[in-house]
């Protein structure tokens, strides 16, 4: 098993690029299907993927299930308990393993890596759900057999199955779809209409399936609730040490790029980007207004840090990630601080699967998540202090 999981870990370390979250609604799904599956023993762990703009799902060897994010917010629970139980019967009934010659077995990490990454952006599709189906040449026999198990893993885990065809019938009306999934659908037992969609699945007439409910929105947003500036709003940003140097830190950068990604959709405009990089400014208020900024988020960070807490085991490493961060709006004209100050400390004890990177704070490690959510704080801070308004509520009764 352990080997097993190690080819996991390799196609998660080259998926990382592609930005991979470890999402709270997922994971609840994930460990429902996770608790009737067979396999028990496996770390089973769920990522949405979020920079890829497909519509996909992927299972590899050892437990690690991947979808992308565009797909998944197409889908309600069930749905998603459905696509998910499917990937996760890959690996469950061993279908690597089965399927694949000699040659493929030993290589299986490098092909899926390969079509994860190849050059059209096509990774896999959910349209036979999985990746490795299409590089294994699943047959028929074990598509069916992942497509029950997938229809049993979501029924015993407490979800409305039936939910497995709405899933699929919004994967076909999909445009982003790569055209070969044309030849999948002629062949995929489920998917060639809606009564052998559900005759596969042992279920009820087309007639007593519900409509299945609209999606909601999984994904996290920590700036939500605010509404945009209409004119943009020059700021600059300068990340302090407790001492009032330049924040110095492997991650910095990394850490100020988040910021800014915040900051951004907020409508601030990000100028004066010296003003992060240079180590020595004697005022970064009279810097920043010589830059054309309005404001200046002046940002403190007391800490920033992953360690381990235990040996590396079969999931991962165990480890706690802290962030603490103050942050403050200064009105450049006035020199004052203008709104209150932002104050956010997270501690977070997890078990990262692949360790820390060493320049980029990638959300599928603890102290990413932490200054992901620090940086959400900071950027919604400096808005309100600025004068945002709440959003207001729509026709739904959303915020």
């Amino acid at each position: 098993m352990a080997d097993e999981v190690g080819v996991g870990k390799r196609v998660m370390a080259e998926a990382r690029p592609l930005g991979l979250t470890d999402d709270p609604s997922l994971d609840a799904i994930g460990k429902r299907l996770g608790a009737v599956v067979t396999r028990k023993d496996l770390p089973w762990r769920f990522w949405v993927i979020e920079n890829l703009k497909e519509y996909n799902a992927l299972a590899a060897p050892g437990g690690f299930v991947f979808i992308t994010r565009v797909y998944y917010e197409k889908l309600n629970d069930d749905e998603a308990a459905f696509v998910l139980g499917h990937e996760m019967a890959h690996v469950d009934l061993r279908h690597h393993q089965k399927e694949a010659s000699r040659e493929q077995r030993a290589n299986i990490g490098n092909l899926l890596l390969k079509v994860l990454t190849n050059a059209t952006g096509v990774w896999g599709t959910a349209a036979d759900l999985g990746a490795t189906a299409y590089m294994t040449h699943y047959s028929r026999v074990l598509e069916r057999e992942a497509d029950l198990a997938g229809y049993h893993y979501a029924s015993a885990a407490g979800y409305d199955a039936q939910a497995a065809v709405s899933a699929l019938s919004k994967l076909g009306k999909e445009p982003r779809m790569h055209p070969w999934v044309a030849n999948i659908y002629a062949t995929h037992p489920i998917l060639s209409s809606r009564e052998d969609q559900l005759a596969a699945l042992g279920g009820k007439a087309p007639q007593d399936v519900p409509t299945a409910p609209p999606a909601p929105s999984h994904k996290l947003d920590l700036t939500a609730g605010l509404e945009p500036f209409k004119t943009p709003v020059p700021i600059a940003v300068r990340i302090l040490a407790p001492d009032g140097k330049r924040w110095e830190n492997k991650w910095r950068k990394s850490f100020t790029q988040r910021l800014h990604q915040h900051l951004t959709p907020l409508g601030f405009r990000i100028v004066g980007d010296d003003l992060m990089y240079k180590p020595d400014i004697g005022d970064p208020v009279a810097a920043a207004q010589g830059r054309g900024a309005r404001y200046v988020l002046l940002v403190t960070v007391q800490e920033m840090q992953s360690a381990a807490t235990g040996p590396e085991e079969l999931a991962g490493t165990p480890v706690r990630a802290k962030a603490d961060v103050t942050a403050k709006l200064v009105d450049v004209i006035t020199g004052e601080a203008t709104g209150e100050e932002t104050r956010f400390s997270q501690e977070k004890a997890a078990v990262d699967v692949l360790p820390a990177d060493e320049e980029t704070l990638q959300t599928d490690a603890a102290v990413g998540q932490v200054a992901e959510a620090a940086a959400g704080e900071v950027a919604a801070g400096a808005a309100r202090a600025a004068g945002a308004q709440p959003t207001a509520p729509d026709a739904k009764g959303k915020t």
